[in-house]
């Protein structure tokens, strides 16, 4: 059978988002989250296929596309047939097939290879891939998209409009079951454990929650007593009971929550934008809306991105460990940092400083900004106080409190004092300029990034003075120039959310490497928001632009770079070479200076190059 030929054709590989694909397809990528975003849209089933192509149109170029509904009724459409669609089209194809009984794309690359009659096509074609389409966990039809000439498809394709048709899953539920009815068309499949597909779904979450900069938790509930849903007496009551189970489930948690049927006697529940803390309120009202008798029946391990993870594979994994500890515990629900298996040092601080940058002037978040202080530089106690113990403070004759800094270097005290002295004085009313706040918790943060990547503190203050000059010299008004230098004092910021382990380490493997360089990204998330630093989004995103395309994040060439990014690749490359690094030695002043202008018309902007070493001077 033709069908037996195709298995060669059939991916089983697993098709990931990863940093590399992400990188090498930036164009594509936000059309994906742009589509998952979606919650409204006014569209008959009968345009199914329009909605789905008009997307996949902007993807990758096809000439023919054919799309298979097959639940809740069977239906299908096509594009660019023109006259050759087959008799027997609403009974599908041999691809069909394929897609309904192994549940996995299909690419083929050149027909001829196949070895197929033209009599076993439904069109005549070169190329094609198809893949199946979802509504939750569930396989509801399929696309399939064709080429008569010109290039074949490829994987990347197929990884792609996978991910568009699963961010898709909003508009699927409006089209296909705006009501849905939980026994007769149930948003889960109960009948079949889902485990093998969860890190797929699970995978689309974590990118917008790292795009979006929100929490992500995530919940495994197990049942304990097997007997009370009789689900090895009486199958079918078992399914239509933990149908009623998970549907009640549901009922007490938002509607864009997830409940899935995940193993035999479990379900994964994922929570969007909550923190772990929120994730157990919720949890702890759903269950408790069951009934004791049930909720004292379950058991509940939470875990939440990015504090306790740093990817949806492990959040998985975490979610086991906090449910065994609570089942060894013998309680009802327990977090993961409840195992005593959490460092605290390897937490990503990125939502945390998100939080601390754009929250308004309160002394709880400069302490909670000491304390991410203390962290990093491994001392005993930083923290503000009203009364003694601690080392008085005071701004313009006000007494604002005591600082506490057990085992923290002099050093290190002096330059943070310095800079979080104002941003308190505003949290206490002495200072009614707010911006004054923020640029004291700004210039604070960059202190602490510096010690992260291994800088000498100061250096961005350092890079923003010279910015802030180098703009004035460009003609810049007083009002840029200023925008300029405080976006340079925060372009580093990025790194704390890069685990510190990644810049201890004797050698940097090309994995580390792109993920130190998506600090421009991490940064960009954590000040979006901080709209009294008026910072220049630009300069904070492509700082590290290479005028010959070979910089990152989006290898940028040219005049394609911002003015801005361009004026501070120069100042930033200039004291980096300055300054000593773990992995190299520092540049005296006029070697440095004959290094950039090397750099000129190759990395660096020449014309801006010229200017900041006359500014600079030999």
């Amino acid at each position: 059978m033709c069908t037996d030929r195709l298995t060669n054709y059939v991916i089983d590989q697993t098709l990931e988002l990863t940093p590399d694909f992400i990188k090498q397809n930036a164009q594509s990528i936000p059309l994906l989250f742009q589509v998952s975003l979606l919650s409204e849209v006014d569209v008959r089933v009968e345009k199914l296929s329009d909605l789905f192509l008009n997307f996949v149109e902007h993807i990758t170029s096809f000439d023919m596309a054919l799309v298979y509904v097959w639940s809740p009724q069977n239906a299908w459409f096509c594009r660019g047939l023109q006259g050759e669609i087959p008799k027997m089209i609403e009974k599908g194809n041999v691809f069909t097939s394929i897609i309904r009984d192994k549940a996995k794309p299909i690419l083929i690359k050149d027909v001829c290879e196949t070895g197929l009659e033209n009599h076993e096509l439904p069109v005549m074609f070169h190329s094609m891939i198809a893949l199946p389409i979802y509504k939750d966990t569930k396989i509801i039809g399929c696309l399939e998209l064709y080429r008569r000439t010109g290039h074949c498809f490829d994987v990347n394709d197929i990884i792609l409009i996978k991910h568009l048709l699963l961010g898709s899953e909003n508009i699927l539920q409006q089209v296909i079951s705006p009501e849905p009815d939980y026994d007769e068309a149930l948003d889960l499949r109960m009948d079949i454990p889902q485990r093998h597909i969860i890190l797929d779904i699970l995978h689309q979450y974590e990118e917008l929650s790292k795009r979006l900069s929100f929490p992500l938790s995530v919940a495994i509930i197990e049942i304990e007593d097997r007997d009370k849903f009789g689900l090895y007496q009486h199958i079918p009551e078992g399914v239509r009971t933990l149908k009623t189970l998970a549907k009640r489930i549901q009922d007490g948690l938002r509607h864009y929550d997830k409940v899935i049927r995940y193993e035999e006697m479990s379900f994964f529940v994922i929570l969007p934008g909550c923190s772990s803390q929120d994730a157990i309120t919720a949890l702890h009202n759903a269950t408790l809306n069951l009934g004791a008798d049930l909720a004292n029946n379950m058991t509940i391990g939470i875990a939440t991105l990015p504090d306790e993870a740093q990817d949806a594979k492990g959040l998985i994994n975490i979610a086991h460990q906090a449910l065994s500890h609570a089942k060894k515990k013998g309680i009802h629900m327990a977090r993961y940092s409840q195992t005593g298996a959490l460092k605290q040092t390897n937490l990503s601080l990125e939502l945390r400083m998100k939080h601390i940058l754009s929250s308004g002037p309160h002394i709880g978040t400069l302490n909670e900004l000491m304390d991410l202080i203390r962290i990093q530089c491994q001392a005993d106690d930083i923290s503000i106080r009203y009364e003694s113990p601690g080392t008085p403070v005071s701004w313009q004759g006000n007494d604002l409190g005591y600082l506490v800094h057990e085992g923290l270097a002099d050093d290190i005290y002096e330059w943070i004092i310095t800079y979080i002295t104002p941003a308190w004085a505003v949290a206490l009313g002495f200072d009614p300029d707010i911006r004054n706040w923020y640029l004291g918790i700004l210039t604070t943060t960059s202190i602490l990034s510096d010690l992260r990547a291994g800088y000498p503190m100061g250096y961005s203050i350092k890079v923003a003075d010279q910015m802030f000059t180098l703009a004035k010299e460009m003609g810049k008004g007083e009002t840029q120039a200023a925008q300029w230098a405080n976006s340079a004092l925060a372009a580093n910021i990025g790194y704390l959310g890069i685990p510190s382990s990644i810049f201890t380490k004797g050698e940097i493997t090309p994995f580390d490497k792109k993920k130190i360089n998506s600090h421009t990204f991490i940064g960009s998330r954590m000040l979006n928001g901080v709209k009294v630093l008026d910072l220049d989004e630009e300069i904070l995103m492509y700082h590290h632009e290479n005028i010959d395309g070979s910089g990152y994040p989006r290898g940028l060439k040219g005049d394609d770079i911002p003015i801005g990014a361009r004026a501070m690749r120069v100042v930033d490359t200039f004291n980096a070479i300055t300054t000593p690094r773990l992995y190299r030695f520092q540049l005296n002043h006029d070697q440095a200076l004959k290094e950039l202008c090397s750099m000129a018309g190759k990395s660096l902007d020449p014309d801006v190059t010229s200017l900041f070493v006359d500014i600079i001077g030999f």
